[in-house]
């Protein structure tokens, strides 16, 4: 008798990148239109189940302002050439089943020639607050390899999440050196912990398309504000 198989439902990942503080208005508010209609179109079903006061009260255009307001905070004081992306991870084929998923994207000059220093960067021998091992798992793109870092961690309280932590060098372009690549994200969702390192898998893959336009000058932000792979 053979054994038993677990069959895991296909995840397909979206991932956008959230306009900087201080980036150009203009485009910063045609980016906040765009994204607050796309959670208004992915909550409306949800909305509208809800009973007749509070469905009025809320209205799917006000979660989808609330979620934008909620992004942008997260571009606050943040270091020079650092970067906010909002990911979605899709069941369906036009509503996502978790969104938005927000990772912090750094963008830093190399800090050894030897890539290995990165496992440090990321916590490959583990941290303090992790739970379990890290699982390790390595990644080639078009414009460099890296390294992905994903442990069950335990806040302060005994609450469970799962960190994702990863490196990328970005091989070297005419317009510039290499460059290091360091992505973080945290969820708490369980049903995430085995889905989201693929989805780290696919913003790295975005940031190496982009590696031609990608420096550690910090005056620019990425090339483009909205992007599914």
């Amino acid at each position: 008798m053979s054994a038993p198989t677990l069959d895991l439902p296909p995840v397909r990942w979206a991932w956008w990148w959230v306009p900087p503080a201080g980036h150009d208005a203009a485009a910063a508010d045609a980016w906040s239109e765009e994204v607050a209609e796309l959670f208004a179109a992915w909550t409306a079903d949800g909305v509208a189940l809800l009973p007749p006061g509070l469905r009025d009260a809320l209205g799917t255009r006000t979660v989808g302002d609330e979620v934008v307001a909620w992004l942008r905070t997260r571009t606050a004081d943040l270091p020079p050439a650092t970067y906010v992306a909002f990911g979605a991870a899709f069941l369906a084929p036009d509503r996502p089943r978790w969104a938005p998923v927000v990772a912090v994207v750094r963008v830093r000059e190399p800090g050894a020639d030897d890539t290995g220093y990165l496992l440090d960067v990321v916590g490959a021998a583990g941290r303090p607050d992790d739970a379990r091992p890290p699982l390790v798992e390595y990644v080639t793109t078009d414009a460099g390899d890296g390294v992905r870092v994903a442990a069950l961690a335990r806040g302060a309280h005994g609450e469970a999440s799962v960190r994702v932590d990863a490196a990328l060098r970005l091989d070297a372009t005419d317009a510039r050196g290499p460059v290091d690549v360091v992505v973080s994200t945290r969820v708490a969702e369980l049903p995430l912990f085995g889905l989201v390192g693929p989805g780290v898998d696919q913003l790295l893959h975005l940031v190496a398309a982009d590696a031609g336009t990608i420096t550690t000058a910090g005056d620019a932000p990425p090339p483009s504000t909205r992007r599914t792979p």
